[in-house]
């Protein structure tokens, strides 16, 4: 069976082996992901780009896609180093509210979106894809979207699996090396879109290579893809819902420094595993959120504000003069703990020694999921309030109705925001 085939067939099980726990995890992901597309809709690089989009479907799909991940706030699943939540989510819910499809159907949607994109991260080495240039997001985010809509346009195996190898025929997208800036956060847009747009043509009879997987990307990627998981549950189950706006590695340092001493730092350092150190970066000057979002120097200030799950600090960009000098290291031993724990030694010093302290799992990993109170209450500060009734229909989604009036919500919520600009 061909790659494209398995992603398939995966994805479209996916729902049928899910647990009640793991749907109730999946509207949690909804909700989360409807938080950061509101939020999103304020942050600079959405505001450049807010002329560009426009009205369709496909317009709306890039739009609500970019803004989840602006703030780098959207779920991850860490051994596939991809965020599924920015290129199913919003996939889902504007293709549910199109085809009028009932709440259910979005959780099922959303269920195999996650399986075949963290599902093809795995099978191609997650985060090793870094090392050649590539994003495994903006690779394998038009597979995760293209089987959420296959699922809503209730697509039989043969017509998902046409869908998936249409939308591997654009497989692409380079990490940014110098500086993000617009590009890099327009690639999870451009995968969704591509991905709905796959499901569409495949309705209509259009197919694809089913083999692009195996032969072409596998040549072009240096690496072939390996054999499928263990059937252990759903992949959603094991995708963090983030307590932090930054970059993923940076999360378990602000966990080690709240649970330190820092009123009198003079020096802070940050031991990462050498893998994970082409992440992120110490500078204290950067050109703009994009690159403060990865600064290691801007996640040391987030914790020492004592408002770490703010924006504020990576969308401003510029370090007050109290922040101490922040050194990035590399800590070998670290390495051992991928690919499911990203861990931090952070060591503080101080003019009366040193401290140090290391977390190996963060706050928002699977090991340690946010509750649901924190996830609500996540959402309630990324929308300001302005979605409370929306919140409490997100967690029932598998008895609701049609979504119409839930991403209508998400939409005016975005009108309002616009407003305020």
């Amino acid at each position: 069976m061909s790659t494209v085939h398995g992603l398939a067939r995966r994805a479209l099980h996916a729902p049928r082996a899910a647990t009640g726990e793991a749907r109730r995890r999946a509207a949690l992901h909804v909700l989360d992901t409807a938080g950061c597309v509101v939020s999103g809709a304020t942050h600079p690089i959405a505001v450049t780009a807010a002329g560009y989009f426009g009205d369709g479907l496909r317009e709306r799909i890039l739009r609500w896609s970019v803004q989840a991940h602006l703030d780098e706030f959207d779920a991850l699943h860490a051994g596939a180093a991809v965020v599924p939540a920015a290129v199913v989510v919003p996939a889902a819910l504007l293709v549910a509210g199109q085809e009028r499809r009932p709440g259910r159907a979005v959780l099922d949607a959303v269920i195999a979106g996650y399986e075949a994109v963290v599902e093809a991260g795995l099978r191609f080495g997650g985060a090793e894809l870094y090392a050649s240039g590539w994003w495994p997001t903006a690779l394998f985010g038009s597979l995760g979207a293209a089987a959420a809509t296959a699922v809503l346009l209730e697509l039989d195996e043969e017509q998902t699996a046409s869908a998936l190898a249409l939308a591997s025929a654009g497989l692409g997208g380079l990490l940014s090396a110098d500086s993000f800036g617009e590009a890099h956060y327009l690639l999870p847009g451009r995968a969704a879109a591509d991905g709905v747009e796959a499901a569409y043509l495949a309705r209509a009879g259009a197919t694809g290579s089913g083999t692009l997987l195996d032969r072409p990307a596998a040549l072009a990627l240096g690496r072939h893809p390996g054999a499928s998981s263990p059937g252990r549950g759903v992949h959603l189950e094991h995708c963090g819902i983030k307590a932090y706006p930054c970059a993923r590695p940076l999360h378990a340092a602000i966990d080690a420094l709240l649970a330190m001493d820092t009123g009198a730092a003079t020096h802070v350092e940050v031991a990462l595993p050498p893998a994970l150190l082409s992440f992120v970066h110490a500078d204290r000057e950067v050109p703009g959120p994009a690159e403060a979002s990865a600064g290691a120097a801007f996640a040391v200030a987030a914790a020492l504000s004592g408002h770490p799950e703010s924006v504020a600090v990576y969308r401003r960009a510029r370090l007050h003069d109290e922040v101490p000098p922040v050194t990035l290291a590399p800590d070998a031993s670290l390495d051992a703990l991928l690919p499911d724990h990203w861990a931090a030694t952070v060591t503080v010093r101080t003019p009366s020694g040193e401290t140090s302290r290391r977390i190996v799992d963060a706050l928002g990993s699977p090991a340690r999921p946010l509750t649901t109170e924190a996830v609500l209450g996540k959402f309630e500060s990324l929308t300001a309030g302005r979605l409370s009734d929306w919140s409490t229909r997100c967690l029932t989604l598998d008895g609701a109705g049609d979504v119409v009036e839930l991403t209508k919500g998400i939409a005016g919520a975005m009108d309002s925001e616009d407003g305020r600009r």
